[in-house]
């Protein structure tokens, strides 16, 4: 075990590397994953999307896509893709994922880390359904939850972003309310600080 008591032989999601931290797995007595039926004391607890009640995926069948394959679903609500907010959902009538971008439906998208995040990476808590960024021509790292004074400390950082997100849902950011969720993204090529917003 690890000084935080994370188990050092837990799968690592590139584009999560927060979630065992952040509590999307949380931790308890031993149980059978719903899809591998393996013993885990490591239980997903974030956003699935499928049509059944899963209530045990152990973060190994996230990390290989084994929940995803199994129950036809997709861990990721929303993400920005080429040409905005792109979303996926399984169509049982084709046995295919029908992909859209808007309220458009596109041609399904072959792309690695696309369907890395989709399929094979843990999502996070949020008050609305949760949107993934990207920067650099990839998908950032979702880092975690700002309070107000990690808010402060990253404003100067954030700055663009804050200009970004004023123009687009018409607040200021200067002193955000206590409603409003704070979600915090890292671009993995250059570093830059994202940021999602949303309300309760």
């Amino acid at each position: 075990m690890c000084k935080n008591g994370i188990d050092e032989t837990l799968p690592h999601f590139k584009y999560h590397p927060n979630a065992y931290r952040l509590g999307l797995f949380k931790q308890g007595p031993a149980r059978p994953c719903t899809v591998c039926s393996r013993e885990t004391n490591y239980v997903y607890s974030g956003p699935f999307y499928c049509i059944d009640d899963v209530d045990a995926i152990c973060p190994w069948c996230i990390h290989d896509g084994q929940a995803a394959q199994k129950f036809n679903g997709t861990f990721q609500g929303a993400v920005e893709y080429t040409n905005g907010l792109l979303s996926v959902v399984f169509n049982d009538d084709t046995n295919q994922y029908m992909y859209f971008v808007g309220n458009e439906q596109v041609e399904p998208i072959h792309d690695r880390p696309l369907h890395e995040l989709l399929f094979r990476t843990p999502s996070y808590s949020s008050w609305q359904e949760p949107q993934w960024l990207r920067h650099c021509d990839d998908f950032c790292a979702f880092i975690g939850y700002l309070d107000q004074d990690e808010w402060m400390d990253l404003k100067e950082e954030l700055q663009e972003e804050m200009v970004r997100l004023e123009a687009s849902y018409g607040l200021s950011l200067n002193h955000p309310a206590d409603d409003i969720g704070l979600y915090l993204f890292q671009c993995l090529t250059c570093g830059k600080y994202r940021l999602h917003i949303d309300y309760s």
